[in-house]
């Protein structure tokens, strides 16, 4: 097996661990409300000499959150071996404190939010509000553990293309920044609000015109401010959620460990869906403005390659990825641009196999 292959290989392995901590998550969630009351009953009687309360946040807290810290900081050390990361022992600590926080301690805090809810207190709103700052916190502090440093540029190739670009796609663009690839590697782009940031290890695989869809696409994410929309709606299922739950007929509690596994995954699975949606959206106002489809697929392919990423992935997994998988962005970009199907077939497959420019 080539050293490319066991990246990649290592990768997919990597996304499956993800799903399993959240289904973890999930399910401890669900047990706890069919035998936790019991078991600490039980265990209280045997050690009276703990407090309830303690021996209840150490069951239902300390347990998963230990064992997802575990399990991410095995992980991050293999990212080294697998993924050439530089990574030091405090950066290691840092992203395995942040990928603990958001999401497995945020979606405690929501189980335990929800919890209150069920019994109609109010304060289980307390609690989600304090899910939705960890999780936001959480993310933004492991983006800056990974190396994402913005660093805004006023001259040079990218800013002019950004700027020339955003007026002919008429998107209000407002500033551009580069990120320092640094010792993780990161390689990446990112549209925000009025403003586009792309990692400087970008020049190192794409031409010209690949890109400009980089750009074009970060710039459609920008136009249709699809990360605001994404956090509206991810709030919105939460809301539907929390108001159902509050009216919910005791007669129903029985079913509670499935309502729990719900509230776990049906946001989860709607914010990914929508993140898929908006990939493709932003992939076609890129092909729209740059007419080059073709161009659009090699770039895909590139960074594909330079990250050693495997170009697909089963339907289970990508349920859970923030992006399609290669070959299905692609044959989409394809469609986007009216290209014949034999003939963006044979540009995928030549994606595929053709060298990093």
């Amino acid at each position: 097996m080539t050293s490319f292959e066991k990246t990649s290989s290592w990768i997919t392995s990597r996304r499956w661990i993800q799903i399993v901590l959240l289904v973890m998550v999930a399910v401890w969630w669900a047990l706890w409300d069919l035998r936790g009351k019991s078991i600490v009953s039980t265990l209280a009687l045997h050690l009276r000499w703990i407090d309830v309360a303690l021996l209840k946040v150490a069951l239902f807290w300390v347990i998963p959150i230990g064992i997802v810290f575990v399990v991410q900081s095995i992980c991050y050390c293999l990212d080294r071996v697998f993924m050439g990361r530089r990574w030091t022992g405090s950066d290691l600590l840092r992203l395995v404190l942040w990928r603990t926080v958001s999401p497995s301690i945020a979606l405690l805090l929501v189980a335990t939010g929800f919890d209150a809810i069920y019994d109609r207190r109010i304060v289980g709103i307390l609690w989600l509000v304090a899910a939705a700052i960890a999780a936001i916190v959480g993310t933004l502090r492991f983006r800056l553990a990974e190396g994402m440093k913005l660093q805004r540029v006023k001259s040079g190739e990218l800013y002019k293309r950004a700027f020339v670009m955003a007026k002919n796609m008429q998107t209000p663009l407002k500033r551009v920044y580069v990120v320092p690839a640094g010792r993780g590697h990161l390689t990446n782009a990112y549209g925000l609000s009025e403003s586009i940031a792309v990692t400087d290890n970008y020049g190192k695989f794409l031409n010209s015109a690949q890109l400009d869809f980089v750009i074009g696409h970060e710039l459609g994410h920008v136009r249709e401010k699809h990360g605001r929309k994404q956090l509206l709606i991810f709030g919105v299922v939460y809301a539907i959620l929390a108001v159902t739950c509050f009216f919910l007929p005791p007669a129903l509690t029985p079913v509670r460990p499935l309502l729990d596994i719900s509230v776990i995954f049906a946001p989860t699975l709607a914010f990914y869906f929508l993140s898929r949606r908006f990939e493709y959206a932003a992939d076609r106002a890129s092909v729209e403005f740059t007419q080059d489809p073709k161009a659009a697929i090699h770039a895909l392919a590139n960074l594909y390659r330079f990250t050693q990423a495997p170009t697909y992935c089963d339907r289970v997994t990508e349920l859970f990825m923030t992006h399609p998988a290669f070959v299905r962005r692609a044959w989409a970009i394809g469609q986007f641009g009216r290209m014949p199907a034999d003939r963006l077939s044979e540009i995928i497959d030549e994606s595929q196999v053709r060298e990093v420019v």
